[in-house]
């Protein structure tokens, strides 16, 4: 799963930490790769002069790999996101010590667009548990083709998916359409109803 998430194809010393990447799955690398050299090395092991292994080496010890493209596009879109926010967190804190946070009306119109993507960064973390542990659902112990259950049919486990689906889209809606409410009314509205 690490190698997948990074992107490392061939192990190697120093191995570099992939900041962009477009994966390719077959064979699996990384085009127009940008990276930090040793620092997957140094996160790894704490050293930065360690080997690290890439998935063809796994592969040629017989040890089955996850997805690669699925692996990393979800693992840097989950980071490039906690990025965002630590970013995004950090500007509003020097808006505010330079006391013209209320004063950024663009920064402020941009901050409601943030509110679902820690949620979306939930999820493609959990495609990164998900699809990095392939073909595992425990680690050497149960293979996913091993642990289907015969009595749920294809259309009792696709009903499952649509409604949770109908659910968590009709919770979306009632969320966005109260938030949006919320907010059209405006912080002296809401002050208003307090003191009555």
């Amino acid at each position: 799963k690490f190698a997948a998430m990074e992107g490392l194809s061939q192990g190697q010393k120093r191995a570099p930490l992939a900041v962009f990447g477009i994966p390719v799955e077959e064979p699996p690398h990384l085009k127009m790769k940008v990276g930090i050299p040793g620092v997957l090395s140094l996160m790894a092991f704490g050293d930065i002069d360690a080997h690290v292994p890439g998935i063809e080496d796994l592969r040629k010890e017989g040890r089955p790999t996850p997805p690669f493209v699925a692996t990393f596009v979800s693992f840097h879109t989950m980071v490039g996101l906690g990025t965002l926010f630590i970013i995004l967190s950090l500007f509003g804190v020097y808006l505010l010590y330079r006391k013209k946070l209320f004063d950024a009306r663009w920064y402020l119109r941009l901050l409601p667009w943030m509110i679902p993507l820690p949620l979306v960064a939930c999820e493609f973390g959990w495609i990164v548990a998900e699809v990095g542990r392939q073909p595992w659902v425990v680690y050497r112990v149960l293979k996913t083709q091993d642990a289907y259950s015969a009595n749920v049919t294809g259309g009792e486990v696709l009903f499952s998916i649509v409604a949770f689906g109908v659910v968590y889209l009709a919770l979306g809606a009632l969320y966005i359409y109260t938030l949006t409410r919320i907010v059209r009314r405006g912080p002296e509205a809401l002050a208003a109803k307090e003191v009555h």
